[in-house]
């Protein structure tokens, strides 16, 4: 539980360096119906996530979402009833027919919860998310996947 506070304290010690940089030293966090925060009174929108240590922030003038998730090859079985669970007909062919599917089950993964942070949605979407049909921008850093939906 320290290590997942600590995530967040970085992740938002980020955000505050990144509207610093834009001139913005003081703000407020607001959330919507579904806990999606948002600068109250700005016209600057952000996203924040992190994972098993590791933190990822974006900023921009119009809705994005981020997300962040450690690749871990010891996920299979569990990757896998997620995907049945939540992945729809396109994605789970996607991931069926990858040479590397525990990357492709990430970046799936991660696809899904950018939208639905950008969009202000809760998890209830994920299954109705077809990422196939959506340009995201995706970084691998070492072991890390940041998927970014503008």
């Amino acid at each position: 539980k320290d290590e997942r506070k600590r995530e967040h304290d970085i992740a938002y010690s980020l955000l505050d360096e990144l509207l610093l940089g834009e001139g913005i030293s003081e703000y407020e966090i607001s959330r919507n119906e579904n806990g999606k925060p948002y600068l109250k009174d700005a016209s600057i929108h952000f996203s924040i996530s992190h994972t098993r240590g590791f933190s990822a922030v974006c900023i921009s003038d119009s809705p994005i979402g981020i997300d962040c998730e450690r690749i871990d090859p010891e996920f299979k079985e569990r990757g896998k009833r997620l995907a049945e669970r939540y992945f729809c007909e396109n994605e789970k062919a996607l991931l069926r027919s990858s040479q590397y599917s525990e990357l492709e089950f990430f970046k799936i993964w991660t696809a899904k919860e950018a939208i639905i942070k950008r969009d202000g949605l809760n998890s209830s979407y994920l299954t109705k998310i077809d990422t196939t049909k959506h340009s995201i921008d995706v970084i691998i850093e070492g072991e890390y996947i940041i998927s970014i939906f503008k």
